[in-house]
């Protein structure tokens, strides 16, 4: 007896044994099925007679989609740009009536290819002819030049240094109010060139809590690999005046501060944040019970060791290597330049 042949056995037997018994949910239990089940296979009973109980045939399943050679696809983008409103069947369509060659595709490739070059919609497509416009001809619409003006504020002068130390940029981060604890801050310092980060808990949000970071923290880690802070960066926030400022004149480092409302200029230490609560917090919070701030010190510390050390890095930067790598290649660099 088949596979198709014991399925069919089965609901036979179900149906009959329902009807014997005049009670579905009866039956059901018997024969360890649902009552929808039962219900589905009765509509189709009833519908075709006992032929309806045999397991229906599965299709066969579709094949891998058309590759559009290099060619192709410039084609088909160039007409859907020439011609924005348009869908991918009547882009399809048109391809067909080429005076260069007939293209024939289906509707369903023509969509693919727009989805995956981030043009399937008409609104897409439109927003690529306005750029354009507005590039070769000055056309300005007023959308595109609120997108333009976002744009170059994005790739504007970006906040960069050369060597390690040239630039830290420093800020704070409210990591929680924990039971038995308090609130608890987290201070953060990054190096622009290099990635390298050190951080600490603390329980007081001052700028005295800030500068006593600075000096006792921030700027012995930096002497310690021979790369000594020249400048830092931070935002405006009220932890980084008074205190934090006769730190920076006393230890010879100078402050630079992000203009209002500009909190991606200190974009290396927001991301550095994001990571540190990503990856370390969310985890250890979950793992375990904080006491006090020596031990989420101690915790964090241990993260940083790695995040320093042993995790490599994607940005333009680094390009795969951990911030220590960086600060060894560019002491290399540095010594064959002098």
């Amino acid at each position: 007896m088949t596979l198709e042949d014991s399925v069919y056995e089965l609901r036979r037997r179900v149906m009959g044994r329902a009807q014997i018994l005049q009670n579905v949910a009866q039956a059901c239990r018997e024969f360890g099925i649902s009552r929808t089940l039962f219900y589905r296979w009765r509509k189709r009973f009833l519908a075709y007679g006992p032929d309806g109980l045999h397991p229906g045939r599965e299709g066969a399943s579709r094949g891998r989609p058309p590759e559009l050679s290099a060619q192709a696809e410039r084609e088909i983008l160039a007409l859907a740009l020439a011609w924005p409103t348009w869908g991918p069947a009547r882009l399809a369509l048109q391809l067909r009536r080429s005076e260069h060659g007939s293209l024939h595709v289906a509707p369903s490739t023509v969509y693919r290819l727009l989805r995956r070059t981030g043009l399937q919609t008409r609104w897409e497509r439109l927003t690529v002819l306005e750029a354009h416009s507005a590039q070769a001809a000055g056309l300005l619409t007023e959308r595109t030049r609120r997108q333009l003006l976002a744009a170059q504020r994005r790739s504007g002068r970006h906040v960069e240094a050369k060597t390690p130390g040239e630039l830290v940029c420093l800020d704070t981060f409210y990591i929680g109010k924990l039971k038995g604890v308090g609130k608890v801050w987290q201070l953060t310092a990054c190096d622009a060139a290099s990635s390298y980060a050190v951080a600490e808990v603390s329980l007081d949000f001052s700028a005295k809590a800030a500068a006593r970071f600075l000096d006792k923290r921030v700027a012995p880690a930096f002497r310690r690999l021979g790369w000594p802070i020249q400048r830092v960066l931070t935002d405006q926030g009220s932890e980084f005046r008074g205190a934090f400022d006769q730190t920076c004149a006393q230890l010879g480092i100078h402050h630079t501060r992000t203009k209002p409302r500009h909190a991606w200029t200190n974009g290396f230490v927001e991301r550095l944040q994001g990571t540190v609560l990503n990856e370390h917090w969310r985890l250890e919070f979950r793992r375990r019970f904080f006491t006090d701030v020596t031990s989420m010190q101690f915790s964090l510390d241990r993260y940083l060791d790695f995040y320093n050390h042993h995790r490599p890095h994607q940005g333009y930067r680094t390009r795969g290597r951990t911030p220590s790598q960086v600060l060894a290649d560019s002491r290399g660099h540095h010594a064959n330049a002098n």
